[in-house]
């Protein structure tokens, strides 16, 4: 039964002391670690190798593409440009002949049926009227086309050749020829209106790049949604054809973030006539598609694969949890003072062994723990613990201690009329009450002198000054005085007597150590400290007090209590008086407020004007003011 119930309440603390991590945590946190980590050094190399692979493919394959498409748009211009001055040259040797040059107009356009028209401004003009009736036109749109063109019609006879949209005038995908014309000396232009429905055709691939022709101002003159050439549009403003409008490269590829804030891979060339380029770009999302879904998949797989390691530590972990909780519980229960442990090693590794040192250092410490607590009925428990740990030495050291002697009054008188197994009863009862308020307050008991206790606060431990050893001497008096008034309770018979005591507390320097032989030692303090203390607490009964303090001592606490000042007293091997005071209270707390009330409240019979001792006795002389 005992054992059950040391067993639950090693168990209520092990559940009230929860740790913060557990180890199972630890582990799981150790191997998510190592396992993102890995597949993420893993995902992240073979991501960006794919995508640098991938970037490297479309800047290729735009590149490609750009020349390609540009030397099928250059060959379409320059079979248009050609075949119009060979027409040109063959009208001109044709001697004027009207049915020659009809039959050649027509075997021209037999042959070009993608031309519609060829003039020369003011010299020559040939219209393919089949074009425009196949494609439900009137040729009259011509005329006010080329008007609005006239600009370009002054830099063809300038020298330059020039293509321009015409798809906004006709209706469907065209475009004009602007080039210089010298015939016999003279310096003209010559225009072709041509359709680019076959270039449209080109630029119209299944391939995620995209590809157009634009002409000198960046105006589209070919793009696969020819709802954008037929309305005009100019991509002057895309950042693509920014660059190769100002480039003084035929041919480059770049990377750019366009007006629509996308980012993408672009190439351009730029032909040899027309004034045209060709450009290809590709999203940059659409070219790292690929290196994406990679990614996607390697997480997925990092999720699947940390999945699994965390459930197989979980398992493998609770496989040693549970010993290590055991060992948990096994050290609350020696933590509360319960040392025989009543365990098994369940495993034969480390934890195993672990379990069985742990039993024996309970057995160890159980053994440890009797000595100590016998020890420690005999002398202060920090002595017996250090005489345990093998510290004791003879010797002393100089220390500034507060020593506090406490005397039955009348004690002899008392035991004479009771047995001594009832004197014994009420001293083991009297000393316990008073022993406990020392213990309370940090004090040690030096020693037991028959009824009268000794105790010392400072040594061999202090509570941090000397100040603080004062005030907790005073202290424990304080507790003392209210102990005594309830040992008191319910006394007054010839068999049960009143008890009153004397308190004496003086503070100073003094030696405290091991005293004695190397076969028997004892800790204590002695110096003159002590003997004035001792001297003190026989005050007590000649002045009608029951603590009283040295002015040493008072001049440590003079600011937390409250006392009245006795007279001055002369102390044999002290060359000046010393004032002691009587102790009424700490300053705030409750009580009699003079030593008149405090005799009242103790019962303490005031003294007359003078006092009687025996200097034989008590080694004072009393100085009446």
């Amino acid at each position: 039964m005992e054992h059950e119930m040391e067993h639950e309440m090693a168990s209520n603390e092990t559940k009230s002391k929860r740790v913060k991590y557990p180890l199972v945590v630890k582990l799981i946190g150790i191997v998510s670690i190592i396992v993102v980590v890995s597949m993420a050094t893993i995902t992240g190399l073979s991501s960006y190798f794919f995508s640098e692979n991938s970037r490297a493919q479309a800047e290729e394959s735009n590149l490609t593409m750009s020349q390609v498409l540009a030397s099928q748009v250059e060959a379409k211009v320059n079979a248009v440009l050609s075949s119009a001055l060979s027409l040109l040259d063959v009208l001109r040797e044709s001697g004027g002949s009207r049915a020659l040059e009809k039959t050649t107009v027509a075997d021209y356009f037999d042959r070009n049926v993608e031309i519609a028209y060829l003039a020369v401004p003011g010299k020559r003009e040939v219209v393919n009227q089949k074009f425009f009736t196949a494609n439900e036109l009137e040729s009259r749109l011509v005329a006010p086309f080329l008007k609005s063109r006239a600009d370009l019609i002054e830099r063809a006879r300038g020298g330059e050749t020039l293509v321009c949209n015409a798809s906004v005038s006709m209706g469907i995908p065209a475009a004009a020829l602007f080039a210089p014309y010298r015939d016999l000396g003279t310096r003209n232009a010559m225009i072709v209106l041509f359709s680019t429905e076959e270039l449209e055709k080109m630029v119209r691939t299944s391939s995620t790049a995209l590809s157009y022709v634009v002409g000198y101002d960046g105006s589209l003159i070919v793009h696969p949604d020819f709802d954008l050439v037929k309305g005009g549009v100019s991509y002057a403003d895309k950042e693509l054809v920014r660059r190769l409008l100002t480039s003084p490269a035929d041919n480059m590829l770049i990377r750019y973030r366009d007006t629509d804030k996308r980012e993408y891979l672009g190439a351009f060339r730029k032909l040899s006539v027309g004034s045209l380029a060709v450009t290809t770009s590709t999203p940059t999302a659409l070219v790292y598609k690929a290196a994406d879904d990679l990614t996607r998949r390697n997480l997925y797989l990092t999720g699947a694969v940390l999945l699994v390691s965390i459930l197989a530590v979980w398992f493998f972990a609770r496989s040693m949890s549970r010993p290590v909780l055991k060992l948990v519980k096994a050290s609350s229960l020696i933590e509360g003072g319960h040392f025989e442990l009543d365990m098994k090693s369940e495993t034969r590794d480390e934890l195993g062994l672990l379990t069985e040192s742990f039993v024996q250092m309970g057995r160890g410490l159980a053994e440890r723990e009797r000595v100590k607590e016998t020890f420690g009925k005999f002398v202060n428990k920090t002595i017996a613990e250090q005489a345990l740990k093998g510290r004791l030495e003879l010797g002393g050291t100089r220390k500034t201690a507060t020593i506090f002697f406490a005397d039955i009054r009348s004690f002899t008188a008392i035991s004479e009329k009771l047995s001594p197994e009832a004197v014994v009863e009420f001293l083991n009862d009297y000393m316990t009450r008073m022993v406990t308020c020392i213990d309370k307050t940090g004090g040690v008991v030096d020693k037991f002198i028959g009824d009268a206790i000794m105790g010392v606060w400072g040594a061999p431990a202090s509570a941090g000054s000397p100040k603080e050893d004062a005030l907790a001497a005073i202290r424990a008096m304080l507790m003392m005085r209210y102990a005594l008034l309830d040992f008191n309770a319910g006394r007054g018979s010839e068999d049960r007597p009143l008890i009153h005591n004397g308190c004496g507390v003086n503070t100073g320097p003094c030696i405290a150590g091991q005293i004695g032989s190397v076969e028997r030692m004892e800790y204590t303090v002695i110096g003159d400290a002590v003997n004035l203390a001792s001297r003190i607490e026989a005050l007590n009964k000649p002045f009608g007090t029951d603590i009283l303090i040295s002015e040493y001592t008072f001049d440590l606490v003079k600011d937390e209590v409250i006392v009245e000042a006795m007279p001055a007293i002369k102390v044999k091997g002290k060359a000046d008086p010393l004032t002691i005071y009587a102790v009424i209270k700490l300053k705030g707390g409750e009580g009699p407020e003079t030593l008149a009330e405090l005799r009242a409240f103790l019962g303490i019979v005031p003294p007359g004007k003078t006092v009687d001792v025996d200097k034989e006795e008590v080694k004072y002389e009393i100085i009446e003011k």
